[in-house]
């Protein structure tokens, strides 16, 4: 009978000791290294990562474009901003396994402007991955290209002027810069690392464009209209009309695409600019010319937005008349697609 003390003594002894934790179970992906801080913003919304554009009623869409392909993304009066497209796979958050997004980013720009006086043509080529640059080409003097540092004072050509600026709080310790003003415009290029590109240390430019005066205003010195043009100039057409165009959906290009590992981005604005992408093609780097060109025309119109096939939605009153600030005080760009908000959702399930 002994025996049955000591076998309640365990019991109790087994109930009052702290209970053991079984072994935590392995992530079900290796732990990634921490989220860097979102990159600084742009001057405005406008052309970002993959790349989206921003138009100036708040209209959307992406634009794939074609591997090293050079488009026109403003076109106005002695003013050209061209970007050149790249292919270029990252991969999004660990929620969604891993997966490879195949896209495209803008990776060079490449501007061209006549000052207001004299008429002296300028260019400004900004290629991030391949320094030395900043360069300006056609400053007063001739001789080689100028070469901008970030911190130096600004290159001042009567109503033109040009900067590089380094800003903290992007991947990477931040994003540097090129800042172009004209009497007219007003254009901001960041280069910033691409977040988990598959390329380590790629990087890729961010557009922001905003007017400095009314774009649809009797222009110098004709005196006469000339609506802007390119893939985002065009949408200063004045009515305050947000024009969306086609979009890549990451879970409906997953389904569509088989529900691999990876996808294909494929939109290209579809429904929200005139014509094709392929109308917006440059033939060189600084090229001005392209079939929708505006930057030596005397007179030009604003697109026909009815013809359009994109949603349409009311962007803000008009509550001025055709000309005011309410109408054309607007600014646009683009972002690059690693900064989409869709990578944010919920994975789709397997």
């Amino acid at each position: 009978h002994s025996e049955q003390p000591m076998a309640g003594a365990i019991i109790l002894a087994a109930l009052l000791s702290p209970a053991v934790s079984p072994p935590p179970s392995p992530p079900p992906f290796p732990p990634g290294p921490p989220a860097p801080p979102p990159p600084p913003p742009p001057l405005s919304p406008g052309l970002t990562g993959d790349p989206h554009l921003h138009f100036a009623h708040g209209g959307e869409a992406d634009f794939r474009g074609e591997d090293g392909a050079v488009y026109n993304m403003l076109s106005h009066t002695n003013i050209s901003v061209n970007g050149a497209w790249e292919m270029a796979s990252f991969l999004l958050p660990l929620h969604w396994g891993g997966m490879k997004v195949r896209g495209s980013f803008v990776t060079d720009a490449y501007i061209v402007v006549k000052t207001a006086s004299s008429g002296r043509t300028i260019r400004v080529e900004y290629s991030p991955n391949q320094p030395p640059t900043p360069l300006v080409h056609g400053l007063p003097g001739g001789g080689a290209a100028t070469r901008l540092h970030a911190g130096e004072p600004a290159v001042a050509v009567e109503d033109v002027r040009i900067s590089l600026e380094a800003r903290e709080g992007g991947q990477g310790g931040g994003a540097e810069v090129l800042q172009v003003s004209t009497a007219g415009w007003k254009l901001e290029a960041s280069a910033r690392l691409i977040w988990r590109s598959t390329v380590p240390g790629k990087k890729q430019i961010d557009l922001s464009l905003a007017p400095l005066r009314d774009p649809l205003g009797p222009q110098p010195p004709t005196g006469k209209m000339v609506a802007p043009h390119g893939l985002i100039g065009q949408s200063y057409d004045g009515d305050g009309i947000a024009v969306d165009g086609k979009q890549d959906k990451y879970k409906d290009l997953w389904k569509a695409q088989g529900g691999g590992h990876e996808i294909v981005t494929q939109a290209q604005a579809e429904g929200a600019i005139e014509g094709e992408g392929d109308d917006y093609k440059m033939a060189d780097f600084f090229g001005t010319d392209f079939k929708y060109s505006r930057f030596a025309v005397a007179e030009a119109p604003v697109r026909d937005v009815s013809k359009l096939t994109g949603m349409h939605r009311l962007a803000r009153p008009t509550t001025g008349a055709p000309g005011s600030a309410s109408t054309w005080k607007v600014s646009s760009g683009t972002i690059g697609d690693d900064e989409r908000e869709g990578q944010n959702e919920p994975a789709p399930s397997r």
